[in-house]
């Protein structure tokens, strides 16, 4: 019966993520979606050039961006060649992605620690709220974290029998998750530790751990050391190197009581695993190893802790950058939820403690039901009746498709996107009629945007000039149209 128990789980998983799943991009991180999206939907367009990926905020230009290895895109690109142009795609891709990590991670935590707990961990990390509705959104996060947890089974695998096959899989899924996400090379710490536990002291010269490395970083190198000259030949990234500036080395965070609450608490306690998830890990890791290989978890987590540090800013903006910390985190919590409600001796279990069954349970109760409660509140972001939708059609309507327009909004792509159009955004800070003219002779046909933006006085008065100088087609109370 355990056996079917992730079966069981599986099914549930894909069920619940199947809400909105042809939903167009848009909601709750648009922005990232609309970028993902924009690049498959310019791989499909433009012969599928996997080696350089194009945005639709380059303006006039052909809008090759520095990029991390655009492998999901790409592949979503291809069904469209086969079944056309949806958003549908890319999300079942992430949902697909997310199921084989769940099994994974089974796999993974049945191999070190026990059958019973693997299910635990499958199951927790099923549910909880952000894996969910990252799971079916338009971003890589689902295959980067497959590959993870694919990489450390089978080399794991390979430390076991030395079977070739499992060497060649870990090291092509870990060198994938760095192309990615380059970040996920603190992945490379659980795996030192793991190959210390077979070879020792020997571990820094055996010939078969220097190929892995390679396998892994040749590709690495040379895909960023492409992507930085696409960045050199169009002034066009995504910032994956600005230390300092951006995502990276942002190491004054580091010094704010305000940095750590927002990632530990506010993001991980609340958004991911939710407080009834959160207090079991919490507990879980002070329950004693038992198992050879189980202070993996440890070096897992240790080695997500460090990039946290590492990119420090990145965390600081967005929750999903934390998704890594939950593969290892549920593992903990798994073992508490066997421990004080083991599978199949649940009788025995409220007779030993109640109060301490009663208390888990009521955790492993609100779980999904403070899951249920924060994903309802993302997908509310997710609305047809939402102004971007009726703006974005009417440009559609319009404009032919080499038309280019600006957008005025937070740098955000999704109207650019929305709309199938390529052009620029301008952020409300440098809204300038001379602005708009420079872009006008550019090429730019229309001036679109959200009343939103237009609410400090500065951005009112150019608008005003502009609507006094150019033909307006829409101007209501939620989104202007102009043409230039």
């Amino acid at each position: 019966m355990k056996s079917r128990l992730i079966q069981y789980i599986l099914i549930f998983s894909f069920l619940i993520r199947l809400y909105h799943i042809n939903f167009p991009v848009s909601g709750w991180h648009s922005w990232r979606q609309s970028d993902t999206a924009s690049i498959a939907k310019n791989f499909y367009e433009n012969s599928y050039k996997i080696l350089y990926p194009q945005i639709d905020w380059g303006g006039n230009t052909p809008g090759y961006v520095e990029s991390e290895f655009q492998l999901y895109p790409f592949i979503v690109s291809l069904f469209y060649g086969v079944f056309g142009v949806s958003d549908f795609y890319g999300r079942f891709l992430s949902v697909l992605f997310s199921l084989f990590t769940i099994y994974g991670l089974y796999l993974l935590v049945r191999k070190i620690i026990s059958e019973k707990t693997a299910l635990w961990a499958a199951f927790i990390y099923a549910i909880i709220p952000l894996n969910i509705f990252y799971s079916r959104a338009f971003m890589p996060e689902s295959m980067m974290l497959m590959f993870i947890v694919y990489g450390i089974y089978f080399f794991l695998l390979w430390l076991e029998n030395e079977k070739w096959s499992n060497f060649i899989f870990s090291a092509l899924f870990i060198s994938l998750a760095v192309l990615l996400k380059i970040p996920t090379l603190y992945i490379g710490l659980p795996l030192l530790w793991l190959a210390m536990q077979k070879y020792g002291k020997k571990v820094f010269v055996k010939f078969s751990l220097w190929a892995y490395s390679l396998i892994i970083l040749i590709p690495v190198a040379l895909w960023y050391y492409h992507a930085h000259q696409l960045l050199m030949q169009t002034g066009l990234s995504f910032g994956i190197w600005g230390f300092g500036t951006d995502k990276w080395g942002n190491f004054n965070l580091l010094t704010s009581p305000a940095f750590y609450n927002k990632i530990f608490f506010m993001s991980i306690a609340e958004r991911h695993l939710t407080y009834a998830g959160f207090i079991p890990f919490v507990i879980g890791l002070f329950i004693k190893r038992e198992h050879k290989y189980e202070r993996l978890f440890d070096y897992w987590l240790i080695s997500v802790l460090i990039y946290f540090i590492i990119v420090s800013g990145g965390n600081n903006a967005h929750e999903y950058y934390q998704l890594p910390f939950i593969l290892p985190a549920v593992v903990f919590a798994a073992k508490v939820f066997e421990k004080f409600l083991p599978l199949g001796k649940i009788p025995q279990a409220f007779n030993e403690n109640r109060v301490r069954f009663v208390f888990f349970t009521l955790c492993f109760i609100l779980i999904p039901v403070l899951s249920y409660l924060r994903v309802a509140n993302f997908m509310r972001g997710e609305n047809r009746k939402d102004t971007v939708f009726k703006m974005t059609g009417e440009v559609k309507n319009i404009s032919s498709k080499n038309d280019l327009i600006i957008t005025l909004c937070d740098a955000n792509p999704l109207y650019l996107y929305l709309s199938d159009r390529k052009g620029w955004f301008v952020v409300p800070g440098n809204f300038s009629a001379d602005e708009i003219l420079k872009l006008k002779e550019e090429g730019a046909k229309y001036l679109i945007g959200e009343k939103t933006f237009l609410k400090s006085e500065p951005e009112s008065k150019v608008f005003d000039k502009l609507a006094g100088k150019y033909e307006v087609i829409e101007n209501n109370e939620h989104y202007f149209i102009i043409k230039l």
